[in-house]
């Protein structure tokens, strides 16, 4: 009886990490994403997203949802966003995939 319960604990410490794992991982690593300049913002800003990889069409997509997407700046893993706000800034600096937020300038 007691394998069972350990078995049942494990699959669902398992779901969990698969559900929400990426989830939490941002929010613990948040802090070192967004440029210190851009934490204190009061209104709506805009910024380089810089990927450290390859975005693919999905990426792009996502990241549009967080600001105007104003193309690339320089090569193609770093994204503009334009209007983007301060609630968007802590958003954006939470997805796992995202390398750093940078103000454009």
């Amino acid at each position: 009886m007691r394998s069972g319960l350990l078995r049942l604990i494990i699959g669902v410490a398992l779901i969990l990490v698969f559900l929400f794992g990426q989830d939490v991982a941002g929010w613990a690593t948040s802090g070192g994403r967004v440029a210190p300049a851009l934490r204190e913002a009061t209104g709506p800003v805009n910024v380089v997203v810089v990927l450290d990889f390859t975005p693919e069409r999905f990426h792009n997509e996502r990241l549009a949802l967080y600001g105007v997407f104003a193309g690339r700046d320089k090569t193609v893993n770093r994204i503009r966003l334009r209007m983007v706000s301060p609630e968007s800034l802590r958003r954006l600096g939470r997805l796992i995939w995202v390398g750093r937020v940078e103000p454009l300038g």
